[in-house]
């Protein structure tokens, strides 16, 4: 028992450890990738397409990546080489603007490469979370994981935005991207001394008779693609990951949909600097870190899955007042709000979606998830922009308000008890 409880420890050290170098190395250049699309000279399509084309990779490449690496007992190294080939992409923008014949295509080009493969290592993180983490540990584990994430990232985003500003142009981005690759390099180390039951004991040789579903359900998965698609919603274990699915496209849809426009308000409109986009940031930040112990307890108390509605029906209101935003000052306190309420929700969906899935199917279940919820991810850019050039800021931000709040009420409908039962009969 004593041995066990080590190596738990020794699990969640390194995972805070992990998280905070990720938080590092993301901070000192994805929060300022809007500031120099907008110094490139980029287009309302730009600015969708930043958020849309990467969610097309994306779908391209996790569920058949999931199925791959899970045909591997000994994952960790597989995925260790995916994080390093992801945040390549942070070192190849260092060159960025020595690339005059279409920087913005090579911009988008490099964002879809990081966000696609980042998928894949979320996934298998999650898959790993799901098995060396306990369910009664894993609210604690991640708050605490969550609260240091918030503070090195607030810490980090501030001294990039200053040093950004600071220094001529390309310079300042050029050294943040260096220094965001270094960090990227010991997040690989500490996510390499993880330790997995599963892959040690098939390194020493030991029979695992506990898990004879997942070599089964990955055999049945990788017989032949008819197959396989009519067989991927098995993985989930029936309808309440159905119904959970379709609940988090639909709400990923509306969610996403606003995230051009932010960035199209905060860069051209209030023509924002480094600076000022790294002060968003780090209100967004100090939210978070009061909001994740809060969403914890709350979890704890009511539940995962009611953390969920109430996380979603709070951060569906956003948009009611960001259709407000005179001023950068304004939109540090909308930040600072929409800290608070995302920080719930990312928690709280990422632990329900833990509960729902069987053990045994947990990778390719949380892999089919999240290409499901992508698919929302390549049009919701791109009809939030189109609403901006038709209707305009103010309606758009309400008409998307609208759906984020419908989206929570269907959180709170699958909730409603024996829902997955009473649809079940009546297909039958």
């Amino acid at each position: 028992m004593k041995s066990v409880n080590r190596v738990l420890r020794q699990n969640i050290k390194n995972n805070l450890y992990n998280g905070i170098a990720w938080s590092i190395g993301f901070n000192f250049v994805t929060p300022f990738i809007p500031v120099l699309a907008a110094k490139l000279g980029a287009s309302n399509n730009d600015y969708a397409l930043l958020s849309s084309v990467p969610a097309i990779l994306t779908i391209l490449l996790t569920f058949p990546a999931s199925l791959l690496i899970g045909k591997f007992r000994q994952q960790k190294r597989i995925i260790s080489g995916v994080i390093l080939l992801s945040r390549f992409s942070y070192l190849l923008l260092f060159f960025l603007p020595y690339w005059h014949a279409s920087p913005m295509v090579a911009l988008i080009a490099l964002v879809s490469a990081y966000s696609s493969t980042n998928t894949v290592i979320a996934v298998s993180y999650q898959s790993i979370m799901g098995e060396i983490i306990p369910s009664s540990y894993r609210n604690k584990v991640f708050a605490q994981r969550n609260l240091w994430i918030g503070i090195t990232g607030m810490i980090t985003v501030l001294v990039a935005g200053y040093g950004i500003d600071h220094f001529t142009y390309p310079y300042g981005y050029q050294a943040a991207v260096i220094l965001g690759f270094l960090a990227s390099l010991i997040e690989t180390w500490y996510f390499q001394k993880l330790r997995i039951p599963s892959e040690e004991e098939a390194e020493a040789g030991v029979r695992v008779e506990a898990r004879p579903a997942v070599i089964k359900q990955r055999r049945r998965i990788s017989i032949n693609p008819a197959q396989a698609f009519r067989k991927m919603f098995e993985v989930g274990g029936g309808w309440p990951f159905v119904l959970f699915c379709a609940c988090a496209t639909f709400y990923t849809f509306s969610w996403m949909a606003a995230w051009p426009m932010y960035s199209k308000l905060k860069a051209d409109i209030l023509h924002a600097t480094n600076t000022q986009m790294s002060i968003t940031t780090v209100v967004g930040s100090i939210g978070s870190l009061i909001g994740f112990g809060m969403w914890a307890k709350l979890a704890d108390r009511r539940g995962n899955g009611f953390t969920v509605f109430v996380s979603s029906l709070a951060l569906g209101l956003a948009p009611f007042w960001w259709a407000y935003a005179p001023s950068m000052n304004y939109v540090y306190v909308y930040d600072f709000i929409g800290g608070l309420v995302t920080s719930g929700f990312q928690q709280s969906i990422f632990n329900r979606l833990l509960e729902i899935v069987p053990e045994e199917t947990r990778h390719p279940a949380i892999s089919l998830y999240t290409t499901l919820s992508q698919i929302s991810a390549i049009f919701a850019p791109l009809v939030g922009m189109s609403l901006f050039t038709w209707i305009d800021y103010v309606p758009s931000m309400i008409l998307v308000g609208i759906i984020r709040v419908i989206g929570a009420l269907c959180f709170l409908w699958i909730l409603l008890p024996k829902r997955g039962t009473r649809i079940t009969r009546s297909l039958n």
